[in-house]
């Protein structure tokens, strides 16, 4: 019977209810769905076709972390209802493309970026402001954790 003074919008808010009436097979399903339609979201995306210019490449972008946070926030989103979650990963008009750091920087960024990585270790507020000063700082640290997963990153260690 308490009133409950907190800022709501400050609270946390549900993104995923394990107690879902999916089965894990289900959601699977629909992760591998939300891998296809980020593959073909890319393909009919004219940036995307320069960056990435094979399926290959394409489908490794489409499933990654990106990809399928979407999906999974498009089914909690949708009440876990497969067919209106489908329906908004493809709505009129053509597939949801979701890109993350790695696909918004080009390869001659991501040169750059090694190189003041090698010049100033983890300083980004210095390897922004003499290397890529167009890059925001969060874009930086966040390009670095993910690059961190690279093989060029793995190649380097």
């Amino acid at each position: 019977g308490e009133s409950d003074n907190r800022n709501q919008q400050k609270m946390e808010m549900k993104v995923w209810d394990p107690d879902n009436p999916l089965t894990d097979r289900q959601i699977d399903q629909f992760l591998v769905v939300a891998r296809a339609v980020g593959t073909f979201a890319r393909a009919l995306d004219c940036s995307s076709s320069i960056r990435q210019p094979s399926l290959h490449m394409s489908a490794a972008a489409a499933s990654r972390d990106i990809t399928l946070f979407h999906a999974m926030d498009t089914l909690q989103r949708n009440g876990y209802d497969l067919a209106r979650a489908m329906a908004t990963l493809v709505p009129q008009g053509g597939p949801v493309l979701c890109r993350d750091e790695m696909e918004e920087w080009s390869a001659s960024e991501a040169m750059l970026f090694e190189e003041a990585l090698e010049k100033y270790g983890k300083d980004f507020n210095d390897i922004r402001q003499d290397f890529l000063p167009w890059k925001s700082l969060a874009s930086i640290v966040q390009f670095y954790y993910m690059w961190k997963t690279t093989d060029r990153y793995i190649q380097q260690v």
